[in-house]
């Protein structure tokens, strides 16, 4: 859960900087979400991993033309003419996007500028 009283400044800096904003895995809420909302746009950038009896790990931003990983979030643009950039699933991003910054502690550990000024 964010701290209290942040407010995105739209730096860019987690979607860019942070590994796991765009190499990691989502869990089956996010799947159920994208595939709830009928976003098959997203779900062509993930990589369903079969572990056994049912159950999967979902890798993401896998690149759908080559299925490689990524080199930053397919999903990030920045703003013409601004120093701010905006997510283009911001309304169904996953939950590890939407979780971030844990803390005040992990914003000002990973360089978010919500907390630096």
């Amino acid at each position: 859960m964010r701290p209290s009283g942040f407010v995105c400044k739209q730096c860019g800096n987690c979607c860019l900087n942070l590994y796991d904003a765009y190499q990691h895995s989502v869990d089956q809420s996010d799947i159920d979400m994208w595939q709830d909302n009928a976003r098959d746009d997203i779900l062509a950038w993930v990589d369903p991993i079969d572990i056994g009896n049912g159950r999967y790990v979902y890798d993401v931003w896998i690149n759908p033309r080559t299925h490689d990983d990524v080199a930053r979030c397919p999903w990030l643009r920045k703003l013409t003419g601004e120093d701010k950039y905006i997510c283009k699933i911001h309304d169904v991003k996953p939950r590890v996007c939407r979780d971030y910054p844990k803390s005040k502690k992990h914003a000002k550990e990973t360089g978010c500028k919500r907390f630096t000024g």
